[in-house]
């Protein structure tokens, strides 16, 4: 089932994101203006073994190369327009973005998003990943050279949000004192 959703942004975002220049912007705000596609980057996960499964639709898994991430939102039903997998890749939560709870990384529909201030919701476009959607789920194949990742624990927020990037799933669910969603973890075999 092929399914494209357009994401509708202002030009000046766009502008902002393109000139690199370290206007603010804030959370809830797309990163840039991309079109939500399936199957022209298809990721073939028939053989993959997941080494995590959160039991709340997210799923990972890495190989030598590669990091494997698929989030079933289908809990939230069929008004979800955009996807946000936000990635702390050193699962440490003083670095990276302080909004995202230490988050180095954010792909978005498809596209991978590096932090680039700790105090303000600023990323960098560094390109598309791979990515397919098949029913409700979202599957992303990401390189481990693009996150700067060789070995060890990361952490992984799947959201699910409307038309209005306003989160009506998240996975894991579960929120600390904080108010804050948590993470899953990934750890090593």
């Amino acid at each position: 089932m092929s399914r494209k959703k357009i994401v509708a942004v202002s030009t000046a975002f766009v502008m902002t994101i393109m000139s690199g220049c370290g206007t603010e912007t804030k959370k809830g705000t797309p990163l840039a203006h991309h079109v939500k596609d399936s199957g022209e980057h298809n990721v073939n996960t028939a053989s993959l073994d997941w080494e995590v499964d959160n039991g709340e639709g997210l799923r990972i898994h890495t190989d030598v190369e590669n990091i494997y991430m698929q989030f079933d939102h289908s809990a939230a039903g069929q008004g979800i327009k955009n996807i946000q997998f936000i990635i702390d890749i050193d699962n440490n939560s003083s670095t990276g973005n302080a909004e995202e709870k230490g988050a180095d990384f954010i792909v978005e529909n498809g596209y991978l998003y590096a932090s680039q201030k700790r105090d303000l919701w600023d990323w960098k476009e560094i390109g598309k990943v791979k990515s397919s959607v098949e029913d409700l789920t979202d599957t992303i194949e990401i390189p481990k050279s693009l996150l700067h990742y060789s070995h060890g624990p990361f952490g992984v927020l799947a959201e699910a949000l409307d038309d209005k990037w306003q989160p009506v799933l998240y996975s894991p669910s579960s929120v600390d004192e904080n108010k804050v969603h948590t993470k899953t973890v990934y750890i090593p075999r």
